[in-house]
């Protein structure tokens, strides 16, 4: 089986999240498919999961007030804040590769637990929480996790703490009451809310912690392991480069994805 490593500049978390459902959507209609280790970051932003209603998970006068962008990916799970000290790790796997489940508290434990590894590696007190899918220093909450599984594609992606704003985290995710209220369609009437947590960063707990390069390493070097073959570093074929376009063009960009419809101004809460 093919594994590459995607490590790319880009930051506009509007066409990450287009490259993230290009890499599983292209994959999916492949015969031979390619493993996928992704890393990316953005700059600052609010992204929910895919059944999340916005008004009832992101303090949107905050940020529209500091231009923050808030984003929908195409995962379920809840939401979570990005900036530069976060790190993304995306994995797009072939369902006939060693180790990859078809369930995701199966696919969560097999990989994050092992990322989790990777990171005690190099002195990050990680653990993986089983029962919330995430990994933990002590008992704060150093990810968030998401998956989607369709035709022969495992896929999941997960946020890393590493150096992030906890204060601006903070007020992006306090929600007022009384905000306007946003449905994601017409027909869709049910919000799937985020489970609060307390959060921490990897900075915050060490007193000197690995550098970012050192963290990507040893997540690569866990992967390998698991897998037995090296991550060799790639980019996107040109059929991906094309499908997440197109998914920016049709989706990413507009507030009708990202927020859904407004259907009234108060007394939602």
């Amino acid at each position: 089986m093919v594994w590459r490593l995607l490590d790319d500049g880009e930051l506009n978390i509007y066409r990450n999240l287009s490259i993230e459902e290009s890499l599983a959507r292209v994959n999916a209609g492949l015969e031979e498919k390619v493993n996928t280790l992704r890393f990316w970051r953005s700059r600052q932003a609010v992204v929910i999961g895919r059944f999340q209603c916005v008004h009832k998970e992101v303090n949107l006068e905050y940020c529209k007030r500091y231009s923050i962008p808030v984003a929908r990916r195409f995962t379920g799970g809840g939401a979570v804040y990005h900036d530069e000290g976060n790190l993304n790790v995306t994995l797009c796997l072939d369902q006939k590769e060693r180790g990859v489940s078809r369930t995701l508290g199966e696919l969560y434990w097999n990989f994050f637990g092992r990322i989790a590894s990777g990171l005690q590696d190099i002195g990050i007190p990680a653990r993986f929480d089983p029962d919330w899918q995430c990994l933990r220093i002590d008992r704060k909450k150093i990810t968030g996790t998401a998956g989607w599984l369709k035709s022969g594609v495992s896929f999941l992606h997960g946020t890393l703490l590493i150096d992030a704003d906890l204060g601006a985290l903070a007020d992006c995710l306090k929600v007022p009451p009384n905000q306007p209220v946003y449905l994601r369609d017409k027909s869709k009437v049910r919000c799937k809310e985020s489970r609060r947590d307390v959060v921490t960063t990897i900075a915050s707990e060490l007193e000197s912690r690995p550098s970012n390069e050192e963290i990507k390493s040893a997540i690569r070097r866990s992967m390998e392991k698991m897998v037995g073959r090296d991550i060799e570093k790639s980019s996107l074929t040109d059929e991906e480069v094309e499908v997440a376009e197109s998914l920016y063009q049709t989706r990413y960009r507009l507030s009708e994805w990202n927020l859904g419809i407004k259907v009234e101004d108060s007394n939602n809460n």
